[in-house]
């Protein structure tokens, strides 16, 4: 006689389980994913637990990480989080916090937050509205490789009301939140066409 243990099929473990056990002993990036999980099932109030957790775990001791960790799993936190206050979701909305945690992120190169800094300045959504810093950000985020069409769009909008000095200082401002590579890139195509044009005079003359 067969025996029936033998043909009874163990139940798959929820791997959500295990995720929310990490968190709850502490570990940062399963916190963030357990706030990722819990805002995908748009379970909002511990999604903006979980985001508020791991922000305060990443940023409670910043050294035990690497850059890497810093520019993408913090800043994706402060991102996340941020946009929760920003909506209003699990928590009243905040947009003085939100502003706070975009621009935590943002300096941090992290692009989807150095977008939303931007429009927040443009459009004055719970701070004074600057289109020089607004520019500033946005053109950050486009050269670190958003080639939103808003964005195009919101430029050129800024463009047609601010003057050349106002908007080469901008640009020039956008520099110190560019990725590095980036920005290497830029400097060499600057020397490059700099270059160009220097031999080219030389030669006209």
């Amino acid at each position: 006689m067969s025996n029936n243990s033998e043909h009874t099929q163990s139940k798959p473990k929820d791997p959500s389980l295990k995720i929310i056990s990490e968190a709850e002993q502490g570990s940062p990036f399963s916190q963030l994913a357990a706030a990722d999980m819990c805002y995908a099932r748009s379970n909002f109030d511990d999604a903006f637990y979980w985001y508020s957790i791991a922000v305060r775990s990443f940023t409670s001791n910043p050294d035990a990480y690497s850059a890497e960790v810093i520019k993408y799993e913090v800043s994706a936190a402060e991102c996340n989080l941020a946009s929760m206050f920003f909506n209003g979701q699990g928590t009243d909305t905040d947009k003085i916090q939100a502003f706070k945690l975009y621009a935590e992120a943002a300096r941090k190169r992290y692009v989807k937050a150095q977008v939303q800094l931007g429009m927040m300045y443009v459009y004055a959504e719970g701070i004074q509205q600057h289109y020089g810093l607004g520019y500033a950000w946005l053109n950050a985020a486009q050269l670190n490789g958003d080639d939103n069409k808003q964005i195009k769009k919101v430029l050129k909008m800024i463009e047609g009301k601010m003057d050349r000095k106002a908007l080469d200082n901008a640009r020039k401002m956008s520099e110190q939140w560019i990725d590095e590579v980036i920005l290497e890139k830029l400097a060499q195509r600057k020397k490059t066409r700099f270059s160009f044009i220097s031999n080219w005079f030389k030669k006209s003359v």
